[in-house]
């Protein structure tokens, strides 16, 4: 009996299975201060939900996006330069998000401020920033369906936005989920294959700069340019997949509907 490819059972559950990562969480005066204080208070409001965030996972503390000096242990000279977010001076008043995140997040800037989000937010400040998206303390990566509804309150009938983009970027989402996770599944078989896997892992490099790419364009909402770079990546890790041993995949990608096109 010959064996078949293994191909669709790891798109299905490239869609269910995550890698797990995190780094050991650093402290300052802020977290030492601000974690004694009760959540219902303003000065610890959020905080148990950055403990648990990318960035406290990461070590990236509240100095990073509110200011002040968490090596200081007088609360004076601690807050200086903090203010809070409904003041325009602070650097987290919702029309600075986006430099403030940008600080690290330079790529994704660069692609935001080229959208015309950006240039709502700044114009009127009814655009999007990116704690609209990715939220402020705990931080997180939409889900296609989280994506949908987030999008939906502007891109909607009767709304500001054209409806059907709010579904389009569900659906690049749902490919950007998909690809990264099949990446994951192909570079572990990868990991352990010898001479096989060295070839492998060629392809596989080119298609996390393919991914990379995508995620990066998504910031500026050019869905199109998203999607061909989500493209590319899944030839690069189906060669990977073949380069393995295995047989080549019947479909280069799950089906979709191209962004701008209906079924």
């Amino acid at each position: 009996m010959r064996s078949t490819s293994l191909w669709p059972l790891l798109v299905a559950g490239a869609l269910v299975v995550a890698p797990a990562a995190g780094r050991a969480q650093q402290t300052g005066q802020c977290v030492a201060c601000h974690s004694r204080l009760p959540e219902a208070s303003g000065g610890g409001h959020g905080f148990a939900a950055w403990r648990g965030s990318r960035h406290g996972a990461a070590g990236v503390g509240c100095e990073a996006c509110h200011g002040g000096d968490a090596t200081a242990t007088d609360q004076a000279r601690a807050h200086q330069g903090v203010a809070r977010s409904r003041d325009s001076s602070s650097s987290v008043y919702f029309t600075h998000v986006p430099e403030t995140c940008g600080k690290c997040h330079s790529a994704e800037l660069g692609y935001f401020r080229s959208s015309l989000h950006f240039a709502r937010l700044k114009s009127d400040g009814r655009g999007p920033n990116c704690v609209t998206c990715h939220g402020s303390m705990a931080t997180t990566i939409l889900s296609p369906e989280r994506a949908l509804r987030t999008c939906s309150a502007c891109h909607a009938d009767g709304g500001v936005a054209p409806p059907e983009r709010a579904r389009e970027s569900a659906e690049v989402l749902a490919l950007v989920r998909a690809e990264n996770m099949l990446y994951d599944v192909v570079k572990t078989a990868a990991a352990s294959s010898g001479a096989r896997g060295a070839s492998a892992q060629a392809r596989l490099l080119t298609a996390q700069r393919s991914l990379d790419a995508a995620a990066e364009v998504w910031h500026g909402f050019r869905l199109d340019s998203a999607a061909q770079r989500l493209d590319a990546a899944r030839g690069d890790i189906a060669a990977a997949w073949v380069a393995l041993g295995h047989p080549a995949p019947s479909e280069a990608r799950p089906g979709r509907t191209a962004p701008g096109r209906r079924p």
